[in-house]
Formats: C-alpha cells, structure tokens, sequence
C-alpha cells in the first residue's frame, strides 16, 4: 500500500503553487502586457508570490479567485500598497464576505466606488 507522508503532501503542495505562479506569470504577460512590461521575471515571480500570499491571510485560497485578486492588483494601484487602504484593510477583515463577494466588491469599488 502506498503511504503518503506529510512531507510528501508538503512538496506536493509547493509543486502545484510553483505551477500556479508559472501559469499565473504566462497569463499576466498575454493579458496585462501594458501592466507587466517593466517587470523582469524574477520581480514578476514576487509580484505573483507576494499577492497569493495577502489572498493566502484574507481567507483567498482557491486558485479562480487568487487569479482574479493578482488581475485586480495587477490593474488597481490600491491593491500593491502596503499597508494597504483602510478600506480595503476593512473589507477584508469581514469575516462574513465569501471570496466571491468580497472580490466583486472589491472590484465594483476600484471600477465605480468613490476610492475609483
């Protein structure tokens, strides 16, 4: 019987993020060139790593909506400060937004909220 130890899973889990980043770098070069441009490889690989780590601390873990959170940090300029906004600290921390909602959320208060 095959035993799968946790360093097993551990390294498992590393190999599929580090397929994610790669899929996730490919797709900001296609897509968001204009936004990317001047970013080599390697600070690109942080930009991608640094966002699914806050989606990682705001409860963002499922690969479609970690995709769509480095779209809209990609495009909204409020989403790479650090600290980031107190409104944006404030929506986050709500433990009863799912990530759906708050990234909608998120999103229709970049494109037409008050902080656009």
């Amino acid at each position: 019987m095959l035993k799968i130890r946790p360093q097993h899973m551990n390294a498992l889990a590393a190999q599929q993020a580090q397929g994610f980043v790669r899929r996730m770098m490919i797709h900001l070069r296609e897509i968001f060139l204009e936004e990317v441009v001047s970013l080599d490889d390697k600070k690109l690989k942080a930009f991608v790593e640094r966002v699914c780590a806050k989606g990682e601390e705001g409860g963002i873990v499922e690969e479609p909506h970690v995709e769509r959170l480095i779209e809209l940090s990609v495009s909204f300029d409020a989403l790479r400060r650090d600290p980031l906004p107190g409104w944006i600290s404030r929506m986050v921390r709500d433990p009863n937004r799912s990530a759906d909602r708050l990234l909608n959320e998120l999103e229709d208060e970049l494109r037409f909220g008050e902080h656009s």
